[in-house]
């Protein structure tokens, strides 16, 4: 998960604002609690909505108190009371995504250019082990994820679909872990998938433009047969409109939900916080466009 999936401030009440940096702080210190402060580098907004729909489902409320930031001492933050099974379930999928993720990197960026991962490897190889043994499905499925998605790579998929199949599945198994009542687990699995496939599409459109210089692979590009310095308007524009149509699925999925809490900050996130993000993919990449 890359940091996409996150609310649209200006919109928010004060309240929810509040409740939503809460959310994302103890998601902070539950990663700093179980798997050691450098764990925190890897927090992103995706995981604390991921957080917030597992919470949300809940019939009781954690509760929140007032806790001083460890990196900003003279500042007290809302935080999570109570121990939290969702938190630590999150945090636990954070660090398992991360690790797999650390040696992808590893593996595609050659000896020099892996030297930054190879650093931070030992550390999240300990996390990941912790982390496995309380959750040992979660880490088989994004272990599976990871071998598909080099597998369509190395065939170079040409399929936007397809391409985005292995994360959407994987964000589907995560999103309906856990839960036990049948029709509640279908709507989760439906919401992780879409939101799954929304991300890894937009993520294949922010990284377009620098992956055509590098000659990464990109799904995008193997599809429209782009190479570096080809006009690419007409694959983005073809890539947004497959975006837009999953984030109106995850907002079908969500409108399903029997949310107990957290309603209208995860409504935020989806109607407003998600087409914002795709928004501003697209002024960056129009700006960038009219300086060349």
């Amino acid at each position: 998960m890359f940091g996409y999936v996150k609310a649209f401030k200006p919109e928010l009440k004060m309240c929810e604002y509040d409740t939503y940096k809460a959310v994302y702080c103890s998601l902070c210190r539950q990663l700093g609690k179980d798997y050691g402060p450098f764990s925190k580098m890897i927090l992103s907004y995706d995981f604390t909505f991921l957080a917030l729909v597992k919470l949300g489902l809940q019939d009781e409320c954690v509760g929140y108190t007032k806790m001083r930031c460890p990196f900003n001492p003279l500042v007290k933050c809302n935080r999570i009371k109570n121990e939290s099974e969702q938190m630590r379930f999150t945090a636990a999928c954070a660090v398992i995504l991360f690790y797999h993720k650390l040696l992808d990197n590893i593996k595609d960026n050659g000896f020099f250019g892996s030297i930054k991962y190879r650093v931070i490897y030992p550390i999240f190889a300990l996390a990941r082990n912790k982390a496995k043994r309380l959750y040992p499905e979660i880490d088989a499925d994004v272990t599976s994820m990871m071998q598909q998605q080099e597998s369509l790579e190395r065939q170079s998929c040409s399929n936007l679909d397809e391409a985005a199949e292995p994360t959407a599945v994987l964000l589907s198994k995560i999103f309906s872990f856990g839960e036990k009542d049948e029709i509640t687990k279908r709507v989760l699995e439906r919401l992780g998938y879409t939101s799954g496939k929304w991300i890894y599409l937009m993520d294949a459109l922010d990284d377009l433009d620098s992956d055509l210089k590098s000659k990464n692979y990109n799904p995008i590009a193997v599809k429209f047969g782009l190479k570096s310095g080809d006009n690419t308007k007409d694959a983005k524009e073809h890539t947004k409109q497959l975006i837009n149509m999953c984030d109106a699925e995850t907002a079908s999925a969500f409108e399903l939900l029997s949310l107990k809490r957290y309603q209208t900050i995860i409504g935020n996130i989806i109607y407003l916080g998600m087409p914002d993000v795709l928004k501003n993919i697209d002024h960056r990449r129009k700006k960038h466009e009219r300086s060349l």
